[in-house]
């Protein structure tokens, strides 16, 4: 595919003007698809302190991922929680906001929708190997010839895809149970059950039960489950062990941690980590 000649990313979309521990939400490009002058653009930054992105959409699309922390990103009722290496694509004309965690390393590529060949027309999760990140890389520079720029354009369409791992996490829209699955997510590790959150809220926990099961078509019980698995991805990518991440979202029985990983995720916390690959392309042993 032929590129346009400043593969630059777009000015509103770099590193926004920051004040110490404060939260930034920079704002979004708002060029039409055809005064973009890139077909593959990009940025990468190390936060020293959270970033927040407020609801917002834009005309190109974007691939964003972290090469370590935790990134999270909600589109629509969905909350997709990002361990290191699996970007979201969020087409563009999608409205989003986001969170990624202090000390995150935070990368991200712009396309151009009128040049790309790489379309789905609903936000999907891509696996970031070794090879694709390193080409987006590359692309993210400026003083690329038209050729060797072209060549690495073809081969991230040919590695584009999307993955089969679920990381999206329905968020309740009910004005009762949406503080407490924000608070949840916040907290994974937070021990009230559905009586304790009941009775914060004055009313029966029957009443609860059935809002989440009529708003979710889940018990309160099976959403926890996956909020702490998703918490769970970003330490196991980072090499944490199954105990400590077990532990870190609430679960006192690694058995049983693992048990309820492999039910939502199809294959046990140990073979995760050990499958991600490392910041260096390696894999963790």
């Amino acid at each position: 595919m032929t590129s346009r000649a400043n593969n630059a990313a777009p000015r509103s979309a770099r590193s926004p003007r920051r004040s110490r521990g404060a939260v930034v939400r920079p704002t979004p490009p708002q060029a039409r698809p055809e005064e973009i002058d890139f077909s593959i653009a990009g940025q990468a930054e190390v936060t020293p302190y959270p970033i927040e992105w407020e609801p917002h959409t834009h005309p190109i699309h974007e691939l964003l991922w972290v090469r370590s922390g935790v990134m999270t990103t909600g589109i629509g009722r969905e909350r997709y929680t990002l361990p290191r290496n699996i970007g979201i694509w969020i087409p563009a004309g999608i409205e989003h906001h986001g969170r990624v965690s202090g000390g995150a390393e935070f990368q991200a590529s712009f396309f151009n929708p009128e040049t790309s060949t790489f379309n789905p027309r609903v936000p999907v999760c891509v696996e970031i190997t070794p090879l694709l990140h390193e080409l987006l890389v590359h692309l993210a520079q400026e003083d690329l010839g038209s050729a060797q720029r072209e060549r690495a354009e073809g081969l991230v369409f040919d590695l584009l895809a999307p993955t089969a791992i679920p990381l999206n996490l329905p968020m309740p829209e009910d004005e009762r149970l949406r503080p407490i699955a924000e608070a949840l997510v916040a907290d994974p590790a937070d021990p009230r059950g559905i009586e304790d959150w009941a009775l914060s809220l004055g009313c029966s926990a029957r009443t609860l039960a059935r809002a989440f099961e009529s708003e979710l078509d889940q018990t309160f019980g099976s959403w926890r489950q996956h909020a702490r698995v998703h918490a769970a991805l970003g330490s196991l990518s980072d090499g944490v062990s199954v105990a400590e991440a077990a532990a870190s979202v609430g679960y006192h029985n690694a058995s049983s941690f693992i048990a309820v990983f492999d039910r939502i995720m199809g294959t046990t916390p140990g073979r995760y980590r050990g499958a991600r690959p490392a910041r260096n392309g390696i894999a963790n042993e």
